[in-house]
């Protein structure tokens, strides 16, 4: 029986509440790609976030090539089968106003807890000016997932995408 919209939503909300760092992909003007992990945070308007130095590769990609791709997985399953959200998005640093929200959503959603967010949090100052290291922003524009259901034609030899309706809207429902 195939899945539903509503089965894939589900399993992408529970992977975004379950899972702490994402892969970023990006690629340099030439075309070289570049995956890393980072530690993120998403807000309800399809943004990720997280902290990178701006010399390392992956930000200095971004400034040349803002199209990013992000993965969300769990890893867990012995012997492959974990669950994983796909998305394209554009980054960017943030600065101003924006780098004060991001650094703060940021911060809320990584320490839920207050004492442990007290100890962690660094101010917007501290990502800013000379600072080596920003907060970065990709806004998501398509979400995929591979359907459990295979490919329409080859079945389970070959691994099928579908693009899903989800949006971080929904982790509040």
């Amino acid at each position: 029986m195939p899945s539903s919209d509503d089965e894939l939503r589900t399993t992408a909300r529970e992977l975004l509440r379950s899972t702490r760092y994402l892969t970023l992909g990006t690629a340099s003007p030439q075309a070289v790609p570049w995956v890393t992990a980072v530690a993120h945070a998403w807000d309800d308007e399809d943004g990720f976030y997280w902290q990178s130095g701006l010399d390392t590769l992956h930000s200095r990609n971004i400034a040349a090539n803002p199209v990013v791709s992000l993965i969300i997985y769990d890893s867990s399953p012995a012997g492959g089968g974990g669950d994983a959200l796909y998305a394209l998005a554009r980054a960017e640093v943030l600065e101003g106003e924006e780098l004060a929200e991001g650094c703060d959503l940021y911060y809320r959603r990584r320490y839920p807890d207050e004492a442990t967010r007290a100890r962690r949090f660094r101010p917007p100052r501290d990502f800013a000016g000379d600072s080596p290291i920003r907060i970065y922003r990709a806004r998501v524009t398509a979400y995929s997932m591979l359907s459990p259901d295979g490919h329409p034609v080859h079945g389970d030899e070959v691994n099928h995408r579908v693009v899903i309706p989800f949006s971080t809207k929904q982790l509040a429902e």
